[in-house]
């Protein structure tokens, strides 16, 4: 008999097929493409700053923001100016004055760097200015995917994070970059409210109506307490898109109160709620000030420290300094918007957000005439913002081919021309004699050299309009030539700066170093510092000034800095471990004088104009025992 094989009941096989098979679903869902942008937003915005940390700088007024963060860790939390009665000499007396009458936002942030860094390293003083860089790349992204999409905002961040004027805002210890991003944010967050409104959203959670207006006051408080009044230059921006967006609308009441129409726009109402929460945030630390100096606040607000080496220019100059590559593509994108903005009726979401790109522009390109003594390096950065969005609206439009290509014929030697200005001081120093009448053959030579560069670029973009005008595969490559050739120029202006390293930092930082080693030896108990007659010393004269203050201060806070106009002086100071340096040029110690002191040289400076001398190790040897 033939074995049979096991079965299995047709019970069991029918239950078990009617068991439900569920699909298998992957591990991590998969992400829609738009969603890789703003990791990549964000290394466009830590990585160039990151780096350019490398190099920062102590140039003015640097080092006076320093030395009021050292203040507030010294218990002058609120008010630094009496901190002034440490610095002696009267041109720095006056700058540390002018920086300490400001709002202390940055002060504070610096504090608490310092007070988290070891042996208060100086390099805490920078990290707020590089974190408002950070949010001011970030916020350029948002402002381009709020109105046009991720593609753009990205492309906007890569031109501003790669910028050379707001990477040399993050190597500095100043609120540009903090002020800069409360008001980005502020104008993102009416963005916002915009858009909630537009989409019916409720008025409470993250997405409403509420949470915009709330945002928007504290970043405008943030923008308030950074830059002060400068922070408010965000409303004429929102006033006259909501002209724009009213514009030929009825008012809803008679001809004789239309100034009551207000109280039917949501928009102005949530304006006028933020701007109560931003003054209220503000408004505590500046009527306490007022209370206390008066006038002197007001005076010093309207008139803040900047480098004296920035020379005023007019616009043209300052939008070709700002953005080279980008400047014509900037232009004709706010051309174009005009055009659209007067013509569309359907309130189309990109042409709205460019109308407003362009009006944020104008405001920001007349302020700077209106204000004529404010902050030059933060009133370039709010020019900058709006321009790079424009030239980001305009690479996209020609990356899609919604412009057409031959506009590249005026597009391209306009963008040669700009770079050209911009890489060569010949050429600028050229047209400047030429309009002061003072032509020279430099001049004319310079002049030439232009021409001839103008007349290449029309020849050579004549010849590839033919060369490409009945052939979409050459087209194609003409306009991807082009877009690189404006992103490179950005990104490598950007690389050029971050790379460049400042030696006056260096040797300070070296400085320091040699006296914090020094004073764990043996710990000072005077500090003097030889400088040049103030007669002898010029605004921008060559001693340190308020830089080597700043580094002494902060490698030894518990000493006072004793500040002397001949080494002759030295002669009467009294024993103990002394530190001697030598600021500015003319100053020499002689060997007579070391030996007299007991001093030995611990930092040579250069040709000296940094020397330091501390007491012989072998004298503070037989003092101790």
């Amino acid at each position: 008999m033939m074995p049979r094989l096991a079965t299995r009941p047709k019970r069991e096989s029918w239950s078990r097929a009617e068991v439900p098979i569920t699909p298998a679903r992957p591990l991590v869902r998969p992400a829609p493409r738009s969603a890789m942008f703003f990791p990549l937003v964000v290394l466009v915005a830590v990585l160039p700053g990151l780096y350019a940390l490398n190099s920062w700088d102590l140039n003015p007024p640097g080092p006076w923001w320093g030395l009021r963060g050292l203040a507030v860790l010294d218990g002058m939390v609120v008010d630094q100016v009496p901190a002034i009665a440490n610095v002696k000499p009267m041109h720095e007396a006056r700058a540390f004055r002018a920086v300490a009458f400001q709002p202390p936002l940055y002060a504070w942030l610096e504090a608490v760097g310092l007070a988290l860094s070891p042996d208060l390293d100086p390099r805490a003083t920078v990290l707020p200015s590089y974190v408002g860089g950070i949010l001011v790349v970030v916020l350029i992204y948002l402002h381009g995917r709020l109105w046009h999409g991720p593609g753009l905002g990205l492309i906007a961040a890569l031109l501003m994070g790669f910028n050379r004027n707001l990477l040399i805002q993050m190597q500095e210890a100043t609120p540009t970059t903090l002020g800069l991003a409360g008001t980005l944010a502020a104008l993102l967050c009416y963005g916002w409210h915009l858009r909630a409104g537009a989409d019916s959203a409720p008025f409470w959670g993250w997405s409403g109506t509420a949470a915009s207006t709330l945002l928007g006051g504290l970043s405008l408080g943030l923008a308030l307490m950074s830059l002060g009044g400068l922070g408010l230059i965000c409303i004429p921006v929102i006033l006259l898109h909501q002209a724009y967006l009213h514009a030929g609308t009825p008012t809803g009441g008679r001809a004789g109160r239309w100034w009551l129409s207000w109280r039917n726009n949501p928009s102005l109402i949530a304006g006028a709620v933020a701007l109560a929460i931003g003054l209220a945030l503000a408004a505590p630390w500046n009527i306490r000030m007022y209370a206390t100096y008066g006038s002197q606040i007001i005076t010093a607000a309207l008139a803040p420290l900047t480098p004296h080496s920035q020379q005023s220019t007019g616009l043209l100059g300052r939008l070709v300094d700002l953005a080279p590559a980008t400047l014509p593509l900037g232009i004709y994108a706010a051309v174009r918007m005009i055009r659209l903005g007067l013509t569309d009726e359907s309130d189309d979401r990109e042409v709205v957000g460019g109308v407003f790109w362009v009006l944020w522009l104008a405001v920001a390109a007349l302020v700077p005439t209106l204000l004529p003594s404010g902050p030059r390096p933060a009133l370039g950065l709010f020019l900058l913002a709006p321009l790079n969005l424009l030239a980001a609206r305009a690479i996209t439009d020609l990356a899609s081919r919604e412009i057409p290509i031959r506009t590249l014929t005026w597009l391209a030697p306009a963008t040669a021309v700009s770079i050209a200005w911009w890489a060569s001081a010949n050429l600028r120093g050229a047209m400047d004699d030429l309009a002061h009448a003072r032509a020279d053959s430099a001049t004319a030579l310079g002049l030439h050299l232009a021409l001839d560069l103008l007349v290449v670029a029309v020849v050579i973009t004549r010849g590839l309009d033919r060369w490409a005008r009945r052939r979409d595969d050459r087209q194609r490559q003409v306009l991807g030539g082009f877009l690189a050739t404006v992103l490179i120029v950005t990104v490598a202006a950007g690389i050029k700066e971050i790379c460049f390293h400042h030696k006056e930092t260096d040797d300070l930082l070296n400085l320091r170093a040699m006296i914090l080693r020094r004073n764990r030896e043996q710990p000072f108990d005077l500090v003097a510092v030889v400088s040049p007659e103030l007669s002898r010393q010029s605004e921008e004269g060559s001693a340190p000034g308020g830089r080597l203050r700043f580094i002494l201060r902060s490698a030894l806070p518990h000493l006072n800095q004793l500040d002397l106009t001949s080494t002759d002086d030295l002669l009467a100071l009294p024993k103990g471990q002394r530190l001697v340096i030598l600021a500015g040029t003319g100053q020499r110690l002689s060997y007579a004088v070391q030996s007299r002191l007991g001093l030995e040289a611990i930092h040579p400076g250069r040709s000296g104009v940094l020397d330091a001398f501390a007491t012989a190790t072998v004298i503070a040897e037989k003092r101790s025992k």
